[in-house]
């Protein structure tokens, strides 16, 4: 099927008054497509959702990752990467990620102490 057909679908459903599913993303919001929106939903729901929100995908796709991956401070050390959860992440939006990950503030609360601007480094 072609998106035009596609749509044409899902418009005849809505018109018959035919409810499209809701669907709910892990980014807090819940949305009922229109008949427009099913093709792209459908081809790629990660372009969509970050259309929605304003992000690239690319963008969109590491929030997915950061929130998947447990959520973990941004900082390193000689040891290697710090393996406790960046403070405040729990909720995080997609564009609240795209933020503070440019602002390089995704720390845990140990790492936020020390945090001044620049690239974080444990001292141990």
């Amino acid at each position: 099927m072609t998106d035009q057909e596609i749509s044409q679908a899902a418009k005849q459903f809505i018109d018959s008054g035919i409810q499209l599913d809701t669907i709910y993303e892990p980014i807090g919001c819940m949305f009922s497509l229109r008949a427009s929106d099913v093709g792209p939903f459908i081809r790629d729901s990660d372009a969509f959702f970050a259309y929605e929100c304003g992000l690239s995908k690319a963008e969109y796709v590491e929030w997915k990752i950061f929130m998947a991956s447990g959520r973990t401070c941004s900082a390193t050390s000689l040891r290697g990467p710090c393996r406790r959860p960046a403070r405040d992440s729990q909720s995080l939006s997609p564009q609240e990620y795209t933020r503070r990950a440019k602002e390089r503030t995704l720390l845990c609360s140990l790492h936020m102490k020390n945090y001044s601007g620049r690239p974080v480094r444990e001292s141990d």
